[in-house]
Protein backbone atom coordinates (compact mmCIF):
# COMPACT_ATOMS: atom_id res chain seq x y z
CA UNK A 1 0.00 0.00 0.00
CA UNK A 2 1.48 3.18 -0.75
CA UNK A 3 1.39 6.19 1.56
CA UNK A 4 -0.77 8.99 1.23
CA UNK A 5 1.01 12.41 1.24
CA UNK A 6 -0.38 15.66 2.50
CA UNK A 7 0.17 17.88 -0.64
CA UNK A 8 0.49 21.25 2.14
CA UNK A 9 2.77 19.82 4.47
CA UNK A 10 4.11 17.08 2.70
CA UNK A 11 3.79 14.74 5.74
CA UNK A 12 3.17 11.28 4.87
CA UNK A 13 0.30 9.46 6.17
CA UNK A 14 -0.35 5.83 6.46
CA UNK A 15 -4.09 6.32 8.12
CA UNK A 16 -5.54 3.77 6.29
CA UNK A 17 -3.23 0.83 7.60
CA UNK A 18 -3.45 1.81 11.09
CA UNK A 19 -7.24 2.20 10.77
CA UNK A 20 -7.28 -1.40 9.34
CA UNK A 21 -5.83 -3.04 11.84
CA UNK A 22 -7.51 -1.29 15.01
CA UNK A 23 -10.91 -2.52 13.07
CA UNK A 24 -9.47 -5.69 12.46
CA UNK A 25 -8.69 -5.80 16.43
CA UNK A 26 -11.96 -4.76 17.00
CA UNK A 27 -13.79 -7.48 15.17
CA UNK A 28 -11.87 -9.98 16.42
CA UNK A 29 -12.35 -8.97 20.32
CA UNK A 30 -16.17 -8.55 19.39
CA UNK A 31 -16.05 -12.19 17.47
CA UNK A 32 -14.48 -13.32 20.55
CA UNK A 33 -17.05 -11.80 22.72
CA UNK A 34 -19.97 -13.12 20.86
CA UNK A 35 -18.96 -16.96 20.37
CA UNK A 36 -18.08 -17.11 24.07
CA UNK A 37 -21.02 -15.54 25.21
CA UNK A 38 -23.17 -18.28 22.77
CA UNK A 39 -21.42 -20.78 24.19
CA UNK A 40 -22.14 -19.37 27.65
CA UNK A 41 -25.88 -19.31 27.17
CA UNK A 42 -26.31 -22.89 25.12
CA UNK A 43 -24.11 -25.42 27.37
CA UNK A 44 -24.71 -25.42 31.57
CA UNK A 45 -21.00 -27.39 31.28
CA UNK A 46 -19.67 -24.63 29.22
CA UNK A 47 -21.08 -22.13 31.53
CA UNK A 48 -19.86 -23.87 34.63
CA UNK A 49 -16.21 -24.00 33.46
CA UNK A 50 -16.42 -20.38 31.67
CA UNK A 51 -17.66 -19.10 35.51
CA UNK A 52 -15.12 -20.69 37.09
CA UNK A 53 -11.62 -20.66 35.12
CA UNK A 54 -12.52 -17.54 32.82
CA UNK A 55 -14.60 -14.97 35.28
CA UNK A 56 -13.66 -16.86 38.78
CA UNK A 57 -16.86 -16.77 40.05
CA UNK A 58 -16.60 -19.60 42.35
CA UNK A 59 -15.05 -18.75 45.57
CA UNK A 60 -14.87 -21.41 48.33
CA UNK A 61 -15.30 -20.40 52.40
CA UNK A 62 -11.43 -20.77 53.07
CA UNK A 63 -10.34 -18.01 50.56
CA UNK A 64 -12.65 -15.29 52.19
CA UNK A 65 -12.78 -13.00 55.34
CA UNK A 66 -14.63 -13.49 58.05
CA UNK A 67 -16.19 -12.16 60.90
CA UNK A 68 -15.87 -14.61 64.45
CA UNK A 69 -19.13 -14.95 66.49
CA UNK A 70 -17.77 -15.42 69.66
CA UNK A 71 -20.85 -13.78 72.50
CA UNK A 72 -22.80 -16.07 74.60
CA UNK A 73 -25.93 -14.28 74.58
CA UNK A 74 -27.78 -14.00 71.40
CA UNK A 75 -26.57 -12.78 68.01
CA UNK A 76 -28.20 -11.88 65.11
CA UNK A 77 -26.62 -10.58 61.90
CA UNK A 78 -28.08 -8.91 59.28
CA UNK A 79 -26.62 -6.71 56.47
CA UNK A 80 -27.12 -2.74 56.26
CA UNK A 81 -25.85 -0.66 54.01
CA UNK A 82 -22.10 -1.56 52.47
CA UNK A 83 -21.76 -3.18 56.63
CA UNK A 84 -22.11 -6.68 57.87
CA UNK A 85 -23.70 -6.21 61.24
CA UNK A 86 -23.66 -8.33 64.41
CA UNK A 87 -26.39 -7.17 67.07
CA UNK A 88 -25.40 -8.88 70.71
CA UNK A 89 -24.14 -7.73 73.86
CA UNK A 90 -26.75 -4.57 73.31
CA UNK A 91 -24.10 -3.40 70.76
CA UNK A 92 -24.67 -3.29 67.17
CA UNK A 93 -21.64 -3.87 65.97
CA UNK A 94 -20.73 -2.67 62.37
CA UNK A 95 -18.09 -4.50 59.64
CA UNK A 96 -17.05 -3.56 56.48
CA UNK A 97 -16.13 -5.97 53.15
CA UNK A 98 -13.32 -6.67 54.62
CA UNK A 99 -13.72 -7.61 58.26
CA UNK A 100 -12.98 -5.02 59.74
CA UNK A 101 -14.54 -3.15 63.03
CA UNK A 102 -16.19 -0.01 61.43
CA UNK A 103 -18.89 0.97 64.40
CA UNK A 104 -20.04 0.31 67.35
CA UNK A 105 -23.31 1.66 68.53
CA UNK A 106 -25.32 0.99 72.33
CA UNK A 107 -28.27 -0.06 71.44
CA UNK A 108 -30.59 -2.37 73.95
CA UNK A 109 -31.90 -4.99 71.70
CA UNK A 110 -32.18 -8.46 71.70
CA UNK A 111 -34.37 -9.77 69.55
CA UNK A 112 -34.87 -7.11 66.52
CA UNK A 113 -37.60 -6.45 64.14
CA UNK A 114 -35.94 -4.12 61.62
CA UNK A 115 -35.99 -3.14 58.01
CA UNK A 116 -33.56 -1.52 55.63
CA UNK A 117 -33.56 0.62 52.76
CA UNK A 118 -30.34 1.56 51.41
CA UNK A 119 -28.63 4.07 54.06
CA UNK A 120 -31.38 3.62 56.97
CA UNK A 121 -32.15 0.99 59.01
CA UNK A 122 -35.40 1.14 61.55
CA UNK A 123 -35.33 -1.45 64.53
CA UNK A 124 -37.38 -1.99 67.30
CA UNK A 125 -37.13 -4.67 70.15
CA UNK A 126 -39.65 -7.57 68.27
CA UNK A 127 -42.89 -6.66 70.53
CA UNK A 128 -40.72 -3.42 72.26
CA UNK A 129 -42.19 0.38 72.06
CA UNK A 130 -39.04 1.92 71.45
CA UNK A 131 -38.23 2.66 67.64
CA UNK A 132 -34.69 3.79 66.57
CA UNK A 133 -33.59 4.90 63.16
CA UNK A 134 -30.07 4.47 61.78
CA UNK A 135 -28.30 5.96 59.00
CA UNK A 136 -24.76 5.39 58.80
CA UNK A 137 -23.10 5.01 62.05
CA UNK A 138 -25.25 6.79 64.38
CA UNK A 139 -28.87 6.58 65.68
CA UNK A 140 -30.83 10.01 64.14
CA UNK A 141 -33.50 9.35 66.51
CA UNK A 142 -35.65 7.20 68.68
CA UNK A 143 -39.27 7.40 69.73
CA UNK A 144 -41.19 5.91 72.54
CA UNK A 145 -44.93 4.19 71.04
CA UNK A 146 -47.91 3.00 72.62
CA UNK A 147 -48.72 -0.62 72.07
CA UNK A 148 -46.20 -3.03 70.61
CA UNK A 149 -44.09 -2.94 67.16
CA UNK A 150 -44.74 -5.43 65.04
CA UNK A 151 -43.62 -4.41 62.06
CA UNK A 152 -41.36 -1.69 60.34
CA UNK A 153 -41.01 -0.26 57.30
CA UNK A 154 -38.85 2.65 56.10
CA UNK A 155 -38.23 4.48 52.56
CA UNK A 156 -35.31 5.74 50.93
CA UNK A 157 -35.63 9.14 52.60
CA UNK A 158 -35.69 7.73 56.06
CA UNK A 159 -39.39 7.59 56.49
CA UNK A 160 -40.54 5.06 58.90
CA UNK A 161 -44.16 3.22 59.24
CA UNK A 162 -44.91 1.00 61.99
CA UNK A 163 -47.33 -1.54 62.56
CA UNK A 164 -48.52 -1.38 66.31
CA UNK A 165 -50.36 -4.05 68.36
CA UNK A 166 -51.36 -4.38 71.84
CA UNK A 167 -53.77 -1.81 72.38
CA UNK A 168 -57.80 -1.32 72.35
CA UNK A 169 -57.32 -1.72 68.42
CA UNK A 170 -56.78 -4.62 66.32
CA UNK A 171 -53.72 -2.71 64.40
CA UNK A 172 -52.64 0.71 64.56
CA UNK A 173 -50.31 2.37 61.79
CA UNK A 174 -48.13 4.98 62.86
CA UNK A 175 -46.04 7.43 59.94
CA UNK A 176 -43.22 9.04 61.37
CA UNK A 177 -40.74 11.68 58.46
CA UNK A 178 -37.06 11.57 58.45
CA UNK A 179 -36.73 13.61 61.55
CA UNK A 180 -38.76 11.40 63.70
CA UNK A 181 -41.81 14.02 63.75
CA UNK A 182 -45.08 11.71 63.96
CA UNK A 183 -47.29 12.58 60.68
CA UNK A 184 -50.65 10.41 61.31
CA UNK A 185 -51.57 7.23 62.99
CA UNK A 186 -54.69 4.93 61.33
CA UNK A 187 -56.45 2.78 63.74
CA UNK A 188 -58.03 -0.50 62.68
CA UNK A 189 -60.51 -1.76 64.87
CA UNK A 190 -61.91 -4.59 62.99
CA UNK A 191 -59.21 -5.69 60.67
CA UNK A 192 -55.74 -6.64 61.15
CA UNK A 193 -52.52 -4.90 59.61
CA UNK A 194 -50.28 -7.55 57.60
CA UNK A 195 -48.05 -5.07 55.70
CA UNK A 196 -47.33 -1.50 55.04
CA UNK A 197 -45.16 0.26 52.53
CA UNK A 198 -44.00 4.00 51.86
CA UNK A 199 -43.02 5.80 48.17
CA UNK A 200 -40.40 6.77 47.58
CA UNK A 201 -41.64 10.49 46.90
CA UNK A 202 -43.31 10.31 50.50
CA UNK A 203 -46.30 11.04 48.26
CA UNK A 204 -48.21 7.87 49.62
CA UNK A 205 -48.74 5.35 51.88
CA UNK A 206 -50.22 1.95 51.44
CA UNK A 207 -51.15 -0.95 54.39
CA UNK A 208 -52.30 -3.88 53.78
CA UNK A 209 -55.34 -5.34 55.68
CA UNK A 210 -57.02 -8.82 56.31
CA UNK A 211 -60.77 -9.47 58.46
CA UNK A 212 -61.29 -12.57 59.64
CA UNK A 213 -64.56 -11.38 61.71
CA UNK A 214 -66.86 -13.50 59.36
CA UNK A 215 -66.38 -16.74 58.06
CA UNK A 216 -64.55 -15.91 55.34
CA UNK A 217 -61.58 -14.17 55.02
CA UNK A 218 -61.28 -10.36 53.22
CA UNK A 219 -57.94 -8.93 52.58
CA UNK A 220 -57.94 -5.62 50.99
CA UNK A 221 -55.02 -3.11 50.27
CA UNK A 222 -55.52 1.05 50.82
CA UNK A 223 -53.17 3.98 49.85
CA UNK A 224 -53.21 6.60 52.21
CA UNK A 225 -52.27 10.21 51.16
CA UNK A 226 -49.78 11.57 53.52
CA UNK A 227 -50.66 15.09 52.60
CA UNK A 228 -54.16 14.47 53.30
CA UNK A 229 -53.71 12.57 56.79
CA UNK A 230 -51.43 15.05 57.91
CA UNK A 231 -54.77 17.33 58.06
CA UNK A 232 -57.34 14.64 58.34
CA UNK A 233 -56.12 10.76 59.07
CA UNK A 234 -59.84 9.83 58.85
CA UNK A 235 -60.53 11.04 55.48
CA UNK A 236 -57.30 10.69 53.66
CA UNK A 237 -57.98 7.33 52.08
CA UNK A 238 -57.90 7.65 48.33
CA UNK A 239 -57.93 4.49 46.93
CA UNK A 240 -59.27 0.61 48.21
CA UNK A 241 -58.98 -2.69 46.60
CA UNK A 242 -60.82 -5.37 48.07
CA UNK A 243 -58.97 -8.69 46.88
CA UNK A 244 -61.94 -11.54 46.12
CA UNK A 245 -63.04 -13.70 48.87
CA UNK A 246 -60.51 -15.85 50.87
CA UNK A 247 -57.77 -14.56 49.02
CA UNK A 248 -55.34 -13.60 51.91
CA UNK A 249 -52.68 -10.99 51.23
CA UNK A 250 -48.84 -11.70 52.15
CA UNK A 251 -47.20 -8.64 51.57
CA UNK A 252 -46.92 -5.14 49.74
CA UNK A 253 -44.06 -2.84 48.27
CA UNK A 254 -43.65 0.29 46.52
CA UNK A 255 -41.41 -0.18 43.35
CA UNK A 256 -41.05 3.37 42.46
CA UNK A 257 -43.84 6.19 42.95
CA UNK A 258 -46.87 4.61 41.15
CA UNK A 259 -47.18 0.72 41.37
CA UNK A 260 -47.49 -1.31 44.52
CA UNK A 261 -46.81 -4.73 44.11
CA UNK A 262 -49.13 -7.47 46.23
CA UNK A 263 -48.33 -10.86 47.15
CA UNK A 264 -51.17 -12.67 47.86
CA UNK A 265 -51.15 -16.70 48.65
CA UNK A 266 -51.92 -17.73 44.64
CA UNK A 267 -50.70 -14.66 42.71
CA UNK A 268 -48.60 -11.52 42.60
CA UNK A 269 -50.37 -8.01 41.23
CA UNK A 270 -49.54 -4.54 40.80
CA UNK A 271 -51.74 -1.72 42.05
CA UNK A 272 -51.05 1.31 39.43
CA UNK A 273 -53.65 4.42 38.93
CA UNK A 274 -56.89 2.52 40.94
CA UNK A 275 -56.09 -0.34 38.41
CA UNK A 276 -55.35 -3.88 39.79
CA UNK A 277 -53.22 -6.27 37.19
CA UNK A 278 -52.24 -9.81 37.26
CA UNK A 279 -48.82 -10.52 37.53
CA UNK A 280 -47.15 -13.65 37.93
CA UNK A 281 -49.02 -17.07 39.02
CA UNK A 282 -48.04 -18.80 42.78
CA UNK A 283 -50.52 -21.51 42.79
CA UNK A 284 -49.88 -23.01 39.10
CA UNK A 285 -51.52 -26.55 37.94
CA UNK A 286 -48.85 -29.08 37.42
CA UNK A 287 -46.03 -26.80 39.14
CA UNK A 288 -44.32 -27.08 42.20
CA UNK A 289 -44.20 -23.50 43.46
CA UNK A 290 -41.70 -23.30 46.55
CA UNK A 291 -40.59 -19.63 47.13
CA UNK A 292 -41.79 -16.52 45.29
CA UNK A 293 -41.12 -12.78 46.61
CA UNK A 294 -41.93 -8.71 45.46
CA UNK A 295 -38.99 -7.07 47.91
CA UNK A 296 -36.51 -6.58 44.79
CA UNK A 297 -36.13 -3.56 42.53
CA UNK A 298 -38.57 -3.58 39.40
CA UNK A 299 -38.65 -6.85 39.90
CA UNK A 300 -40.78 -10.10 41.27
CA UNK A 301 -39.47 -13.71 41.23
CA UNK A 302 -40.54 -17.52 42.15
CA UNK A 303 -39.04 -20.67 42.31
CA UNK A 304 -40.26 -23.86 40.42
CA UNK A 305 -38.68 -27.44 41.19
CA UNK A 306 -38.88 -29.31 38.41
CA UNK A 307 -37.71 -33.67 39.13
CA UNK A 308 -36.35 -35.65 35.87
CA UNK A 309 -36.38 -39.30 36.68
CA UNK A 310 -36.01 -40.72 40.61
CA UNK A 311 -32.92 -38.67 41.49
CA UNK A 312 -32.10 -35.94 39.52
CA UNK A 313 -33.78 -32.68 40.91
CA UNK A 314 -33.42 -28.57 38.95
CA UNK A 315 -34.59 -25.13 40.18
CA UNK A 316 -35.88 -23.24 37.97
CA UNK A 317 -35.64 -19.33 39.18
CA UNK A 318 -38.02 -16.77 37.18
CA UNK A 319 -37.26 -13.71 37.33
CA UNK A 320 -40.07 -11.07 36.28
CA UNK A 321 -39.53 -7.24 35.50
CA UNK A 322 -42.80 -5.36 36.51
CA UNK A 323 -42.00 -2.19 33.77
CA UNK A 324 -41.64 -4.11 30.66
CA UNK A 325 -43.27 -7.81 31.73
CA UNK A 326 -40.24 -9.24 30.57
CA UNK A 327 -39.30 -13.15 31.70
CA UNK A 328 -35.52 -13.98 32.58
CA UNK A 329 -34.82 -17.83 33.55
CA UNK A 330 -32.16 -19.05 35.79
CA UNK A 331 -32.05 -22.74 36.03
CA UNK A 332 -30.25 -24.34 39.49
CA UNK A 333 -28.45 -27.94 39.54
CA UNK A 334 -30.14 -29.54 42.51
CA UNK A 335 -33.24 -28.60 45.08
CA UNK A 336 -33.36 -24.81 46.66
CA UNK A 337 -33.67 -25.19 50.50
CA UNK A 338 -34.52 -21.34 51.23
CA UNK A 339 -34.21 -18.10 48.78
CA UNK A 340 -32.96 -15.05 50.34
CA UNK A 341 -33.20 -11.26 48.10
CA UNK A 342 -32.20 -7.44 48.14
CA UNK A 343 -32.35 -4.95 45.57
CA UNK A 344 -31.47 -6.65 42.56
CA UNK A 345 -29.74 -9.74 43.92
CA UNK A 346 -31.27 -13.15 44.55
CA UNK A 347 -29.33 -16.24 46.67
CA UNK A 348 -30.40 -19.67 46.39
CA UNK A 349 -29.41 -21.98 49.31
CA UNK A 350 -28.77 -25.58 48.07
CA UNK A 351 -27.06 -26.21 51.50
CA UNK A 352 -23.69 -26.13 51.15
CA UNK A 353 -23.47 -24.43 48.20
CA UNK A 354 -25.11 -20.75 47.58
CA UNK A 355 -25.63 -19.46 44.09
CA UNK A 356 -25.73 -15.28 43.52
CA UNK A 357 -28.23 -14.24 40.78
CA UNK A 358 -28.65 -10.76 39.90
CA UNK A 359 -31.96 -9.64 38.29
CA UNK A 360 -30.47 -9.80 34.91
CA UNK A 361 -30.21 -13.53 35.02
CA UNK A 362 -26.10 -13.09 35.66
CA UNK A 363 -24.99 -15.52 38.33
CA UNK A 364 -22.66 -13.29 39.90
CA UNK A 365 -20.96 -15.26 42.34
CA UNK A 366 -21.26 -19.18 43.16
CA UNK A 367 -20.00 -20.09 46.87
CA UNK A 368 -18.80 -23.13 47.88
CA UNK A 369 -18.85 -24.69 51.78
CA UNK A 370 -18.40 -27.74 53.67
CA UNK A 371 -21.08 -27.53 56.45
CA UNK A 372 -24.51 -26.32 55.92
CA UNK A 373 -25.26 -22.66 55.68
CA UNK A 374 -27.29 -21.04 58.91
CA UNK A 375 -28.22 -17.86 57.25
CA UNK A 376 -27.75 -15.47 54.26
CA UNK A 377 -27.82 -11.66 54.61
CA UNK A 378 -27.39 -9.39 51.40
CA UNK A 379 -26.71 -5.77 51.49
CA UNK A 380 -25.47 -3.31 48.74
CA UNK A 381 -22.55 -5.09 47.04
CA UNK A 382 -21.96 -7.38 50.04
CA UNK A 383 -22.98 -10.47 51.75
CA UNK A 384 -23.03 -12.46 54.72
CA UNK A 385 -22.97 -16.21 54.71
CA UNK A 386 -23.57 -16.93 58.71
CA UNK A 387 -22.81 -20.07 60.66
CA UNK A 388 -22.96 -20.57 64.30
CA UNK A 389 -19.44 -18.80 65.20
CA UNK A 390 -18.72 -17.03 62.12
CA UNK A 391 -19.46 -14.77 59.11
CA UNK A 392 -18.10 -15.17 55.77
CA UNK A 393 -18.65 -11.88 53.67
CA UNK A 394 -18.49 -12.00 50.09
CA UNK A 395 -18.36 -8.88 47.66
CA UNK A 396 -20.72 -9.13 44.87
Amino acid sequence: MKDIVDIKSGKSKNVNKKKMIIAISIGIILLAIGITMLVYYSSSDARNFLDQYLFRKNITQEKLNSIELNYNSNVNVFAYNKYICVLAENKLIEYDSSGNLEKEIDLEISDPVYNINNKYLAISERNGSKINLISGSEILWSKDVDGQISKIKVNNNGYVALIITGTSYKSVIALYDNNGNELFKTYLSTSTAIDVDITENNQYMAFAEVNTTGTTIQSNVKIVSIEKAKETPTDSIIYTNEAETNKLILGIKYQGNDKLVCMFDEEITVLQNENSTYVMNLNEEGKNINFANVNLDKNIYRTVEETEGLFNTNTVLEIKNIDNDKMVVYTVEGAVKYVYSYDNVIAVNLGQEIEFINTSGWLLKRYYSTQEVQNIVIGNNIAGIVYQDKVEIINL
